[in-house]
């Protein structure tokens, strides 16, 4: 048998016989009752597999004009508004909210936001009226549970000794719209797309916590995703997210439509806030605004 010079053999082929050494040793060699060992293809080594990746962003997508801190305790907004092109003189809107800790509302525990308190005092007489919207960010969607409001009114103790036996001297109201079950739309969509949901929404009030009227009637919301739009305003110039938003109240002979239009920014500070908003009958954009995110 011709000996073979392992010295002229390249470096592959000393690999491939030694890894063909190996298979001869671990199947017994060529004796035992084996029959021998089978001859097989010596393949490379394979290659280390690389982790995965998560996907990339959508440039387009409504993800980033969502702000997680919108629901954190503490978060605070408040802003003016004005109809778009009008002078200084012009009728605004204001509007400021807190979102505090979760509360109990309509059989669950949503993040209770404050969108509107108010102290007045008249004739030894305390009147207060507080105002919430109730939501909450889970999975990936953003859930509306209703709003509440609260008045309450309260006489001085002085005054109250000099009113005469039987005279109602604390009054508290409190009144609610429920969402049931709870609208639900998705933080991240893409361009053109659409999400409908039926719910109710159960109208509720109580006197002193004594209940006085409820009614409940179907509803149907319409999230539509327009995409990405580019936005000035006094604020500056951003790029926004488009949406419409159409609530349906009452059954299918009479029904009320309420669809309003979204501009929320994609970017800057102001990331995830509604920089202009319209409707049927007027539209509102943003001419001031603090936000202060936890």
């Amino acid at each position: 048998m011709k000996k073979t010079n392992f010295n002229n053999l390249p470096r592959f082929r000393l690999l491939a016989i030694a890894a063909a050494a190996v298979a001869i040793s671990a199947c017994g060699g060529g004796g035992g009752g084996g029959g021998g060992f089978p001859i097989l293809p010596i393949a490379p080594a394979p290659e280390s597999t690389p982790a995965p990746q998560p996907p990339a962003p959508v440039a387009d997508n409504s993800a980033p004009c969502f702000n997680e801190a919108d629901f954190r305790e503490g978060t605070t907004v408040e802003f003016e508004g004005a109809k778009p092109g009008a002078g200084k003189e012009s009728a605004s809107f204001y509007r400021r909210s807190v979102t505090e800790g979760r509360e109990v509302f309509a059989g669950a525990n949503p993040i209770a936001v404050n969108v509107g308190s108010e102290t007045v005092h008249v004739m030894r007489t305390q009147r207060s009226t507080v105002k919430k919207e109730y939501k909450d960010l889970v999975g990936g969607s953003i859930l509306l549970y209703g709003k509440s409001s609260t008045y309450k009114q309260t006489i001085d103790p002085d005054f109250a000794a000099t009113l005469p036996p039987g005279f109602l001297k604390d009054l508290v109201v409190f009144t609610s719209q429920v969402f049931e079950p709870p609208f639900s739309f998705p933080v991240d969509m893409k361009p053109g797309q659409v999400v409908n949901q039926k719910s109710s929404i159960t109208k509720s009030s109580t006197v002193n916590g004594r209940s006085e009227s409820s009614t409940s009637i179907p509803a149907t919301g319409e999230l539509i995703y327009h995409g990405r739009e580019k936005l000035e305003t006094p604020l500056g110039t951003f790029d926004t997210c488009k949406l419409s938003l159409k609530i349906t109240v009452g059954a299918s002979v009479i029904t009320k439509d309420a669809t309003q239009e979204l501009w929320l920014a994609a970017e800057g500070p102001y990331r995830g806030q509604l920089l202009k908003g319209s409707d049927a009958k007027s539209s509102k954009l943003v001419t001031k605004m603090t936000y202060s995110p936890k």
